[in-house]
């Protein structure tokens, strides 16, 4: 794809996704598993209660996509954008759900089974617009948010061919006016399409990457006010908040999101600075495939194992181990390349137009012929 010089790597970027997704796997596996009854055994109270906020790895995601994103939107065509998008999404993703689906199966699990027409509905990535009005069936319950990244991913390229990117706070002043109104009454419909819910944290991603190449100015300060007001008013709603034992407060939830947003100060107006290393390439590399991986698969081993150890966090780390060992095996053998031969057909590369050679002079044949001066 295309990019301008300034879309370079941004190490801190990467250690953020391995840590919202860090904090997503211990949700799953420390708090809600053993909430919804999915899996057994105990978990030190201190524990689940900080493992409880894990779901807010998902709102630090959503702030990272909107950051680089835009960053990688820059100077793209929107069939380079597409190209990428698809070959960076879809590859990784259609093996991930057929080998939780084939899990389930094989280990004939009567919670996480789903039919033949529920796994081709999951492969196109739009399980909530193909059930709509309904509970979307989905092969795993981590796969919802890449419903709502796809559809961002879907606006992101109606700017790119309105050649809006240039004057994009307009359109994020708009989106955050429309999410204000929806939290205030909401309208399925316009919630559904444009993802009103998750607007302030794209936009605020998208206003952070603003600040980086451009500096503060005003109108990008007062936004992300606007955003982080908006973010903290949906997150912290009664309809918002988990129901249960341990589950997080208002304070604590609040709290999270502004350091979130701190965070995203520090990395945008470059105080806080990280140089290439092992840890930030392996959490860039990992964090989409333990992401797809994890979740359901995960609970039917931690139950296959039950009765070989009643220790949860001791059945958790051959789990984990496993999981994060066939992350590697379909980032090396699935996403990589098939990614690169995705997006080659997608989008092929543009030979470089020849240089101009200008011709030389030749003499004329009858140059001795002319008189002398």
């Amino acid at each position: 794809m295309n990019q301008t010089p300034s879309a370079e790597r941004t190490h801190e970027i990467d250690l953020l996704r391995g840590l919202a997704c860090l904090a997503v796997v211990m949700f799953h596996f420390l708090y809600r598993g053993q909430l919804d009854g999915w899996v057994s055994g105990e978990v030190p109270a201190w524990l689940a209660w900080v493992s409880a906020h894990g779901y807010l790895g998902v709102h630090l995601f959503f702030m990272i996509s909107g950051y680089v994103i835009f960053m990688s939107a820059q100077g793209a065509t929107p069939r380079a954008f597409v190209a990428s998008r698809v070959a960076r999404l879809y590859p990784a993703y259609w093996v991930a759900a057929l080998l939780t689906a084939g899990t389930a199966w094989l280990l004939a699990s009567p919670t996480f089974s789903v039919s033949w027409q529920t796994l081709l509905g999951n492969l196109t990535m739009l399980t909530h617009l193909i059930w709509v009005g309904q509970e979307p069936p989905y092969v795993d319950g981590a796969y919802w948010s890449l419903a709502i990244e796809f559809q961002f991913y879907l606006i992101m390229l109606g700017l790119i061919v309105a050649n809006r990117l240039a004057r994009i706070e307009r359109f994020m002043a708009g989106w955050l006016l429309l999410s204000s109104l929806d939290f205030l009454r909401p309208v399925y419909l316009a919630e559904l399409l444009l993802v009103l819910e998750w607007a302030p944290l794209f936009c605020a991603g998208m206003l952070f990457y603003r600040i980086r190449e451009r500096g503060l100015e005003r109108q990008t300060y007062m936004m992300l006010w606007w955003c982080h007001f908006l973010t903290v008013a949906r997150a912290t709603a009664p309809q918002s908040l988990r129901a249960g034992e341990g589950s997080p407060g208002e304070w604590s939830v609040a709290l999270l999101l502004t350091a979130f947003f701190l965070i995203f100060w520090l990395v945008a107006s470059r105080r806080w600075t990280m140089r290439a290393s092992a840890l930030t390439a392996w959490a860039g590399l990992l964090t989409y495939p333990v992401y797809l991986l994890h979740q359901n698969i995960g609970y039917m081993l931690l139950e296959w194992l039950r009765p070989l150890e009643s220790s949860l966090l001791l059945r958790l780390l051959p789990v984990m181990a496993l999981i994060v060992v066939a992350s590697i095996l379909l980032n090396r053998g699935v996403e990589r390349p098939c990614g690169r031969w995705l997006r080659r057909r997608l989008a092929p590369p543009q030979p470089a137009p020849a240089p101009m050679h200008r011709p030389q002079a030749v003499a004329s044949p009858h140059r001795h012929l002319e008189p002398s001066r």
